[in-house]
Formats: C-alpha cells, sequence, structure tokens
C-alpha cells in the first residue's frame, strides 16, 4: 500500500462519493502524478487519498466541535447555576446587613440607656448627700432646740437664784 491508500478497498477510476455537503467527483489510483493533481482541481476534482483524509479531518473537526458545544453548555449551566448562587448570596448578605442595622440600633438604644442611668445615679448621689446634710442640719437644729428648751425650762421653773436640784416638772401644752 502506498502512503495515500487507505484501509477501504482500493477502486479505481472515476467514483461519485456523497458526502454532507453534496456529491463530489473522485479519481483513484497510484499513478496520479503531482501535475494531475493540480489539473484535476482545476475541474473540482479530486484523489481518492486527499478525499478520505478531508473526511476525516472534518469528521474529527465535527466530534471536536460537538465536544466544545457539550463543554459551553456545561459552562452555561454552570454559570447559571453560579448567578443563583450568586443572587441567593446577595440576599444572604442583604438580610445580614438589614440585621446588623437592626443590632445597632438597639446598641445605641442600649448605649442611650445606659448614659440616663449613669446621669441618674449622679442625681441619686447628689440627692443621697443633700439628704444627709439635711439630716445633720436637723440633728444640729434638735440639737439646739433642745437645749435652748432646757434652758428655758430651767428659767421659767426655777426664778433665778433657786437651784433644787429636781428635774423640772412635765409642762403641757396649752
Amino acid at each position: 500500500m502506498s502512503r495515500h491508500d487507505t484501509p477501504a478497498r482500493r477502486r479505481s477510476g472515476i467514483e461519485l462519493l456523497r458526502s454532507g455537503y453534496g456529491a463530489a467527483i473522485v479519481l483513484s489510483g497510484s499513478s496520479v502524478s503531482p501535475m494531475f493533481s493540480g489539473l484535476l482541481g482545476l475541474f473540482g476534482l479530486a484523489r481518492a487519498a486527499h478525499l478520505h483524509a478531508a473526511t476525516e479531518r472534518v469528521n474529527t473537526l465535527k466530534a471536536q466541535v460537538a465536544d466544545a458545544r457539550q463543554r459551553n453548555e456545561a459552562a452555561r449551566r454552570d454559570a447559571t447555576q453560579r448567578k443563583q448562587q450568586a443572587a441567593e448570596a446577595n440576599d444572604r448578605v442583604a438580610a445580614a446587613t438589614q440585621e446588623v442595622e437592626r443590632w445597632k440600633g438597639k446598641v445605641a438604644a442600649f448605649r442611650d440607656k445606659r448614659e440616663r442611668l449613669k446621669q441618674a445615679e449622679q442625681v441619686i448621689a447628689l440627692t443621697r448627700g443633700h439628704l444627709l446634710t439635711m439630716e445633720t442640719k436637723l440633728d444640729v437644729l434638735e440639737g439646739a432646740i433642745t437645749v435652748l428648751d432646757r434652758r428655758t425650762r430651767n428659767s421659767v421653773d426655777y426664778p433665778a437664784g433657786e437651784s433644787t436640784g429636781k428635774a423640772p416638772a412635765p409642762t403641757t401644752p396649752s
């Protein structure tokens, strides 16, 4: 077999081959010279070996195109799935952002309440200090009133020169 022969049975003469693109007239044989191949090309003819090689290349390219289409379709499905996942992730991010904003509002409210509580504690401490001061003043006034009352009772019950050593008699208010 020569380099242009195909595994199929050799044919001689002119053959009519049908392909998906129409019919072609093919001359087969091993005695065709390169110059003769060029002349055949002028008339739209080709050698069988060239046609078979071209057919194999076409079949190979068709298989590659089919494979590329399958990969393309798989890539499109994958891209669609990724887009859906991205949309879901964006929805989750939006929900999480809303949740964060809600918690920020709560934190701000708690900080405000804590600040008001600190102010209330300061007011209470100041009020306790004032109350303690007032109680102290009242104790001083009560002690002063008691001293004045004793002096007054002592001077009314006993004239200036008399002293009996007895406790003054209780008086009833009138």
